[in-house]
């Protein structure tokens, strides 16, 4: 094996980046503080922010799809519900009020864009040819 065989061509960090995407944990509560900040925007219209609180008053409503007695589904559900609710919200807010928040938040938690990256990908259809061979290679239209 030559060395070029050893060496990846890309690797996971300069495909994504410098930074790591947020876990799911941490985008949840990414959420949580984009649904706050949007219920207290006055760009969004007051018949929108009556849907995370519908999604609350599931919580409370007597009647569930899933009682609340079965163990693990009961509570499922209601936590479904939430999650629903908010996306459902943030995908009715302005999208340029989610952007300005959201870019907000990301910056917050040290997960912003990155300002000293210069790089661009390039993509090689043909990685394994040498420059000349590529050249020859008619493209697949």
């Amino acid at each position: 094996m030559d060395e070029k065989e050893k060496k990846p061509l890309m690797s996971l960090e300069t495909i994504a980046g410098k930074r790591k995407d947020p876990g799911f944990f941490r985008e949840v509560w990414q959420q949580i503080r984009l649904v706050y900040y949007l219920l207290r925007d006055p760009e969004v219209p007051f018949y929108l922010k009556l849907v995370p609180f519908v999604a609350v008053v599931y919580l409370f409503w007597p009647v569930d799809f899933l009682p609340d007695i079965l163990p693990f589904l009961g509570q499922l559900d209601d936590f479904t519900a939430l999650l629903v609710g908010s996306k459902v919200f943030i995908e009715l807010a302005p999208p340029h009020v989610v952007a300005r928040y959201m870019d907000e938040i990301r910056a917050a938690d040290g997960f912003g864009p990155d300002t000293d990256v210069d790089e661009k990908i390039i993509i090689d259809p043909h990685p394994e040819l040498l420059p000349k061979e590529k050249d020859q290679v008619e493209p697949d239209l």
